[in-house]
């Protein structure tokens, strides 16, 4: 390692793997570049005396970089803590939902079978991450899908990796990995086949390319960050928060990074402009439907009930330390923009933009009042903050290095990112033992489920709808939400509990399955009905701690041969 914090391969004759750092800096990568170039002398020609372009640097392309070394060992351990928690439990209900949706798009493209309208309802492009989701699944299992997810989150962090060390170098690039991959966040949806993992990726190497674009990137990077931007935003809504940050980014970043600046201006004008035009095809090409299923869940979505504070403190103890290290890095830029000015100053706002990205999700929660997938969420933002925390980690262990010793420097930047792993280690567990495990429950209802006409009204039918798919429809399966019933007798539509009751008097849901959580209140009511229908209590299977499934059995109806 040389004195700027840069990686040197053994046995070389110590140049750095990226030059131009400043005297004294902490490798600061391309930015810092135009720092060796010669001033021009002074000229009295007026037309002399103005400063052309000056040309944009190339990063250097070695063979084999020595930095790789450090993020391998860094992506290693991320795949071993995700690992551990892809093998602890059954699926999720988003898990099972999306996988299921998949099968569902996939049989509807290839043979024309009829799929549920899940553009209405979902977060997501049903056809984008459902569909390979789905691939993954048949090749592998829940776990082969889950593995997808690992997959996109370890190119997450190689992408924060790529884009720290254009920024700030290579050790305050492995400082951001360390950073990112310690968060319990990371690693949840590192074992959660969900669509966030997918859209994470798809927005971080979005942001990975703005970086290119200052740095020497070109059109091809500018039309990769846009489009790349487009397809996060299809794969997950929710990614759509972020898109000012990555066209911020493409501003401020690079060696002529400035707020004054037309051509950095121009940058992220180009960049929000082939996402906008991304975007607008895409909508044309997918009709009302999405349009309306994109304004339900995301841009108009209903408030929820949770208190401000609650989901404040729930959001502060998934990334609240990471934040404050990142906050440390921008005063840390401030000091340093108001003493030497000048190119220093965007190097700040570039500082608080990316501290500014790690705020996002909580503050739109709070906003809306939930903590729905904040976990989740979170973890978007923390990905462009990172790449502060590796310029403070980078900056520390320069500074000791330089009074005391290189091993006090190492040290320190333990102290902050071993913290940062126990803890989040702990919260990833945390968050894969919320759901039960539903082996016992699928196998409690697997006798009953058979393919063809039989109804099945299951409260988030979804994960026994995915473990029992080969042996049953998807037109089978009905929630407990949202239930209509047209009355035979009178042709009038009936909805919600009197059309649950009416349906279980003339026995059309052969299986009833209650466990009094969420529609607590919709199980209590219709339990009397099921009593007096003739329904029978076939098993009853626990449920975690504290909870239970009720399964019911309509008169004359018993296991499948």
């Amino acid at each position: 390692m040389s004195a700027d914090g840069r990686w040197i391969r053994p046995h070389s004759t110590r140049k750095p793997v990226l030059g131009g750092a400043r005297r004294g800096g902490v490798g600061l990568g391309e930015r810092d570049r135009t720092a060796a170039v010669p001033a021009q002398p002074y000229q009295a020609d007026r037309r002399r005396r103005r400063p052309g372009p000056l040309p944009v640097p190339h990063p250097a392309r070695p063979a084999l970089r020595a930095d790789w070394l450090p993020l391998l060992a860094v992506l290693l351990v991320q795949g071993a803590l995700s690992y551990h928690l892809i093998l602890s439990n059954t699926a999720f209900i988003d898990e099972g939902t999306y996988i299921y949706a998949g099968y569902q798009e996939i049989a509807h493209l290839r043979h024309g079978t009829p799929v549920s309208t899940y553009e209405t309802f979902f977060s997501g492009s049903p056809l984008i991450y459902p569909v390979v989701v789905a691939v993954a699944d048949f090749v592998g299992g829940l776990n082969g899908a889950r593995l997808l997810s690992l997959a996109f989150m370890l190119s997450a962090t190689v992408a924060v990796h790529l884009a720290t060390r254009r920024l700030y170098g290579s050790l305050a690039a492995f400082g951001a990995a360390a950073a990112f991959v310690a968060l319990g966040p990371t690693q949840f949806l590192g074992g959660l086949a969900t669509y966030d993992a997918m859209a994470l990726a798809i927005l971080a190497w979005a942001g990975y390319f703005a970086v290119r674009l200052t740095t020497g990137g070109g059109y091809p990077s500018l039309v990769a960050s846009g489009l790349l931007l487009a397809l996060a935003g299809a794969t997950k809504y929710a990614a759509l928060l972020w898109v000012p940050v990555v066209a911020g980014i493409a501003v401020l970043a690079g060696p002529r990074g400035s707020l004054r600046s037309w051509e950095a201006w121009r940058r992220g004008l180009l960049v929000l402009l082939t996402f906008v035009v991304a975007v607008g095809a895409a909508a044309l090409a997918a009709g009302e439907r999405y349009v309306n299923g994109f304004n339900h869940t995301t841009l108009k979505r209903a408030p929820g009930h949770d208190a401000y504070s609650y989901v404040a403190s729930e959001a502060a103890r998934w990334v609240g330390p990471l934040l404050v290290v990142a906050l440390v890095g921008v005063v840390a830029q401030l000091v340093r923009a108001r003493r030497r000015g000048g190119a220093a100053w965007p190097e700040f706002w570039l500082a608080l933009l990316l501290l500014a990205a790690g705020l996002l999700a909580p503050v739109n929660q709070i906003r809306i009042h939930t903590w729905l997938s904040l976990q989740k969420h979170v973890d978007f933002g923390a990905w462009f903050s990172c790449m502060v925390v590796g310029l403070v980690l980078a900056r520390v262990v320069l500074w000791l290095k330089g009074r005391l010793h290189l091993v006090a420097g190492v040290a320190a930047a333990a102290l902050v990112v071993g913290p940062l792993a126990w803890v989040g280690a702990a919260q990833g567990r945390e968050m894969y033992g919320e759901w039960s495990n539903s082996e016992e429950f699928v196998a409690a209802l697997e006798p009953y489920v058979v393919k063809g006409e039989d109804r099945y009204l299951v409260e988030n039918y979804n994960v026994p709808a995915y473990y029992l798919r080969k042996q049953s429809n998807w037109q089978q399966w009905h929630d407990l939400v949202a239930v209509f019933r047209r009355d035979p007798a009178t042709g009038q539509m009936q909805n919600g509990v009197p059309a649950i009751q009416a349906g279980i008097q003339a026995h059309e849901w052969k299986v009833v399955v209650l466990d009094f959580t969420q529609t607590a209140a919709i199980d209590k009511a219709i339990q009397p009905t099921l009593k007096a229908a003739g329904y029978r209590v076939a098993t009853v299977v626990k449920s975690g701690e504290h909870g239970r499934y009720t399964v019911y059995v309509a008169p004359g109806y018993d296991r499948k041969p």
